[in-house]
């Protein structure tokens, strides 16, 4: 897959984003801003989807690495017009899906979110029941399809808006309202089997 595809259709309509332009002109703060500004929603985002916390941060470590990349080649106009969020979102969830790819096993959720301290400091879970509930969450969104799991994992654990969605995934806006619509129903289907399962054990 060519650079060029990978990163297309990365402007945006509105406002410039001052740390595009920053970027832009070279700033030597500025790859530093872009990781500390975006780091942890990155890995939230990846270990949603991957469920493994190694496999997210290497992942979210090769999305930055692409970007930087991708920032040495592109001409100043084009970094200025960025809109950096959804671009790296876009290139993380690019990066995802070669690892679904390259692996197409079922990835177990081997360790609680109470393991990593950053993903437990993110989802802000106190209690044991509300950690087990995330968990059972979790697990049930590894059961969606690959396009529910990620619009719904944009939607609600990003809380991107449909259009920005769609900027990420490139599918059209009511695909991905569609996705999100069904993999709601489906994660409900799922959570309402398992709480059944364990009221009868």
């Amino acid at each position: 897959m060519g650079m060029e595809s990978e990163f297309e259709s990365e402007s945006d309509m509105g406002c410039l984003d001052p740390l595009a332009r920053r970027l832009a002109d070279g700033d030597p703060g500025g790859p530093r801003e872009l990781v500390e500004r975006h780091h942890a929603e990155l890995y939230r985002y990846a270990r949603a989807l991957l469920r493994d916390a190694p496999a997210a941060e290497d992942a979210v470590q090769e999305a930055f690495e692409r970007a930087f990349g991708a920032l040495g080649k592109y001409p100043r106009e084009r970094v200025e017009t960025l809109s950096l969020r959804p671009w790296l979102y876009r290139i993380t969830l690019n990066v995802i899906r070669n690892a679904w790819r390259h692996s197409r096993r079922e990835l177990s959720v081997a360790e609680t979110p109470g393991s990593d301290e950053r993903f437990g400091a993110i989802s802000g879970l106190a209690s044991g029941a509300e950690r087990e509930a995330w968990l059972d969450t979790l697990e049930a969104l590894g059961r969606l399809s690959e396009r529910q799991r990620v619009a719904v994992t944009l939607r609600y654990l990003e809380d991107l808006p449909y259009a920005g969605i769609s900027e990420v995934t490139g599918w059209p806006e009511n695909t991905c309202k569609t996705l999100v619509r069904r993999g709601i129903r489906r994660l409900g289907a799922l959570l309402s089997v398992e709480s059944d399962g364990k009221g009868g054990s």
